[in-house]
């Protein structure tokens, strides 16, 4: 276990394919119809969304997200449920996928499992609360149905000319051989490898990001070694979601090669922000002393999230209710939600208007100059004078 990146006491299992589902996108790559693969996503859902808009898929096209789809970003719970609804994306199965499924008891309840909570668990754990609107009975039921629909996930598919997997395959070992140990969790014997692992088949895979495979930030990684045709033997997309430099998802279609590139949008940069905590551990790096782990949403397991969200709702009822208010709109001073259902009333105030109207207008701003000259008499602060009186 020591060869490879996982040092978890997991129950790993032997590789799962679907038959039916690599005929069919065989079938679609015969038709001359496109497939593109996405690396991590890691919970990036705005992103996400941008990138799929990029693409401009046609009802036949497919889009492959090759594992990771959950943890470190703002909102796991809503991207597993675009990838469980939309019917042009298909998902494999990653580590973090693996890791989560764990938290699901033999009995079919949740129990957080605390190894893939200090794992980026937290943001996933803490966006499912905040879909629920803080019922935590809801959201773990959501979380038991979404974690078995994410334990079914194929962890490889393979095609005539290309593997699709998450992390790569182990040089060392038969193909046919290698199980969850090896499709999930492998990193340098893997990539460090100078031959191919199959010479008739590319593989795209995510899981380590570029900048380890030695090319620049937010660019696409390919192995020097060449297959017979001339493709390169692996091809790696996970370009870093969240990597500082160039943040951002890659879609690469596999047939042509062709790269359609999404930097993160802004809703989604939670890594830059500052984390103001202390950590308690000796020597802890993570992209710097000062950066967040994971997406703001895991702070209070999404509480704060929805604390902020209600106060983002009153202050937008209470200016709408102002400026209703002064067109004329009168809410009752005692509304009670039996009887009113949040209603209102309108009341004519051709006095009251008329009774403004005769009153003197009054200044309304002021606008504050530097002074050029020498102090004049009446004005209030030294060296300016006020004007724009309106």
């Amino acid at each position: 276990m020591n060869s490879l990146s996982c040092k978890l006491n997991l129950p790993l299992g032997p590789s799962l394919r679907d038959p039916s589902l690599e005929a069919d996108l065989q079938a679609r790559l015969d038709d001359g119809h496109r497939l593109y693969v996405v690396g991590d996503v890691h919970g990036h859902l705005a992103t996400f969304r941008a990138l799929l808009h990029r693409l401009n898929l046609t009802p036949e096209d497919r889009v492959v997200c090759l594992g990771d789809m959950i943890d470190r970003g703002p909102d796991s719970a809503g991207l597993v449920d675009l990838l469980r609804s939309h019917p042009q994306v298909i998902c494999l199965k990653g580590n973090h996928e693996q890791m989560a499924v764990q938290s699901v008891q033999m009995d079919g309840t949740f129990e957080a499992w605390q190894p893939w909570m200090k794992r980026g668990g937290k943001s996933t754990y803490a966006s499912y609360i905040v879909q629920a609107e803080g019922d935590l009975w809801q959201a773990k039921q959501t979380m038991v149905d979404d974690f078995i629909w994410l334990d079914n996930l194929p962890t490889q598919i393979v095609l005539d000319h290309i593997r699709l997997v998450h992390a790569g395959y182990d040089p060392r070992m038969p193909l046919d051989m290698q199980g969850e140990k090896e499709l999930l969790w492998i990193r340098k014997e893997w990539f460090q490898h100078e031959g191919a692992v199959d010479p008739a088949r590319t593989v795209f895979f995510g899981h380590t990001t570029t900048t380890k495979l030695g090319d620049a930030a937010g660019e696409v990684a390919r192995s020097e070694t060449l297959l017979f045709d001339g493709r390169p033997a692996w091809v790696g997309v996970d370009v870093g979601a969240y990597n500082h430099v160039s943040p951002g998802l890659v879609a690469m279609d596999v047939s042509t090669f062709r790269v359609v590139k999404q930097p993160t949008l802004r809703c989604d940069r939670w890594f830059e922000r500052i984390n103001t905590r202390k950590s308690t551990k000796k020597n802890a790096v993570w992209k710097g002393e000062e950066n967040l782990r994971e997406a703001e949403v895991a702070r209070s397991f999404g509480l704060k999230a929805l604390a902020s969200r209600a106060k983002k709702a009153r202050t937008s009822t209470l200016r709408a209710q102002r400026e209703l208010e002064e067109v004329g709109v009168v809410f009752p001073p005692q509304a009670h939600h039996d009887q009113t259902m949040g209603g209102y009333r309108i009341f004519k105030r051709a006095a009251q208007r008329a009774k403004e109207a005769t009153l003197p207008r009054g200044p309304t701003g002021f606008r504050v100059y530097p002074k050029t000259g020498t102090m004049r008499q009446g004005t209030g602060v030294k060296g300016r004078r006020l004007t724009g009186v309106s």
